[in-house]
């Protein structure tokens, strides 16, 4: 790993309440305490022993959108690997003390935020990170050569977590090295207004509101609008309260697929599961039908025999999705434009509703949480890194994890960005599109080929606890894994065929490389 120059600085500069002019500095200013930010700035302090940083978020404590989760929130994916590399989650913990690949081990949104509130803590005590909460980015003055961030005080912070408006003292930051900003702007229901108008008589508000709502015995009837995980979250939340199926309506702009988690107990037949359908379907719908029939997806009923287009990597159980399948007042005309008292507006048609005995619950999400990037985009650019892009499918932990390392581990931007793939040129409108699960996993494995070139990429990649991949998670450890890649089930040549297959274009309905051929990195298929 080339060495970085240290830069002996006045690290924590001088506070503002002390009436001082100096800024603070550091190597690393990273916006945004989430997933991503939490998961970068730990890589950095493992992979370089000198290396300062300074951490800002708007929330008033790390965790993200985590912060802002509904109450009965919980990980899709378990525990073992989410969060960062350096500190575990998990709860099944073998006699080694490494955790369990277990997909009945998942963290409720508050152990989330607890989890990361322990990592800030062990971030500061290493004497290198400074954190700043309640405080946001505001821009890079050229004149002084310093960044700008605003901290306000708690009484000024709105309930979205955003700074509310008024005074806040200008906080300056020489940074050293790169601004690292989180791109997604990952922002849950109660983080945001409803996207039209909505009556104000109208009891409409986001899922965050569900329990305290329903003990309230006020309502009759639920209407829940947008079907991926938090909308069938909210439904199956529903009727396990009891709620008697006849009073629920369940808006379903477009139906989509879902994980079944029953069929996820094992990772290396999951792997399995989901490459021999690429393999061998003809296009992305065959891929999808094969998917359901090997019982690794499922969808709702849906009486036009309509085929799900949409795909975000929602997990449910069969009993869930069971549980979805029983509501019977499923509303298909598309997204809704207006919420009048008694009466819902949408695309093709309208909802008649009693306003006094109805809760309407707000589970719908733009785009897919604000990951759709440029075509053009860089991850590293002089004096600056973007996270958001996911290099490793599905996981945002191992991807800023991944891009920190290359941050390390070599020298020029160009190198770096060679290093890493991820989904281009999608919108809000496009995002979770069918083939790009399959472009995820195309792009994951070129991801990994780079990632295990490069010096001590191999050892990162098998050691890092948020890497689904690492046999410190499976029974049987390493040889398992090897056996898996190079043994019968050949997953490194399953990898090759699915590399040849998207490059070739041999699926019928996929003409393109996911953006890989427009950056002249596509080798040619053999």
């Amino acid at each position: 790993m080339p060495p970085h120059e240290h830069r002996e600085s006045s690290y924590y500069g001088t506070t503002p309440d002390d009436g001082g002019q100096q800024p603070f500095e550091c190597d690393y200013l990273v916006i945004g305490a989430g997933c991503s930010g939490m998961s970068f700035v730990d890589t950095i302090l493992t992979e370089n022993a000198k290396a300062t940083l300074i951490l800002v978020d708007r929330n008033k404590g790390p965790g993200g959108h985590w912060v802002h989760a509904y109450p009965f929130c919980k990980l899709h994916q378990p525990s073992c690997n989410y969060g960062v590399n350096s500190t575990t989650l998990g709860k099944n913990i073998n006699k080694k003390g490494n955790e369990r690949y277990d997909t009945s081990d998942r963290a409720t949104g508050q152990e989330v935020v607890e989890y990361y509130q322990e990592v800030r803590e062990k971030f500061e005590a290493t004497g290198r990170v400074r954190c700043f909460f309640s405080t946001e980015y505001v821009k890079f003055d050229n004149e002084k050569g310093v960044h700008a961030i605003s901290h306000r005080n708690d009484s000024a912070v709105s309930n979205t977590g955003r700074t509310a408006d008024g005074d806040g003292k200008i906080i300056e930051v020489k940074c050293h090295r790169k601004l690292v900003m989180v791109a997604t702007n990952l922002q849950v229901q109660s983080m945001r207004k409803p996207s039209f108008p909505v009556h104000e008589d109208v009891s409409f508000v986001p899922i965050h509101a569900l329990p305290e709502s329903t003990k309230s015995g006020k309502f009759q009837n639920y209407i829940v609008f947008g079907c991926g995980k938090t909308g069938a979250d909210a439904i199956v939340y529903l009727l396990r309260q009891g709620v008697d199926r006849s009073n629920i309506t369940w808006i379903v702009s477009r139906d989509c697929w879902y994980f079944v988690r029953d069929n996820m107990k094992d990772f290396y037949p999951v792997n399995k599961l989901i490459m021999d359908p690429m393999i061998k379907g003809t296009s992305v719908r065959d891929t999808f039908l094969g998917y359901e029939a090997n019982g690794l997806l499922g969808r709702l009923d849906n009486p036009n025999g309509d085929f799900p287009e949409i795909f975000k990597g929602p997990v449910m159980t069969l009993e869930e999705i069971n549980l979805m399948r029983s509501v019977e007042n499923v509303v298909r005309v598309g997204r809704a434009s207006a919420v009048e008292k008694d009466r819902i507006v949408l695309e093709r048609g309208t909802i008649d509703y009693e306003s006094d005995s109805t809760l309407l619950v707000d589970c719908m999400a733009e785009g897919n949480y604000g990951l759709h990037f440029p075509q053009d985009l860089r991850i590293y650019e002089p004096g600056r890194i973007t996270l958001g892009p996911l290099t490793v499918v599905f996981n945002a932990s191992f991807s800023a994890a991944h891009i920190a390392f290359l941050e390390c581990a070599l020298d020029s931007d160009d190198a770096k960005n060679d290093c890493c793939y991820f989904i281009r040129g999608a919108t809000a409108e496009t995002v979770g599109k069918l083939e790009q699960l399959i472009g995820s996993f195309y792009l994951t494995n070129k991801s990994y080929e780079k990632l295990m070139k490069v010096p001590g990429g191999l050892k990162f990649l098998f050691q890092s606890r948020t890497n689904i991949m690492s046999p410190i998670h499976h029974k049987g450890g390493l040889p398992r894994l090897m056996w898996f890649v190079l043994g019968p089930e050949g997953g490194a040549k399953i990898e090759k065929i699915l590399k040849k297959k998207v490059e070739s274009k041999e699926f019928s309905d996929l003409d393109h490389c996911f953006g890989v051929e427009t950056s002249g990195t596509v080798e040619k298929a053999t």
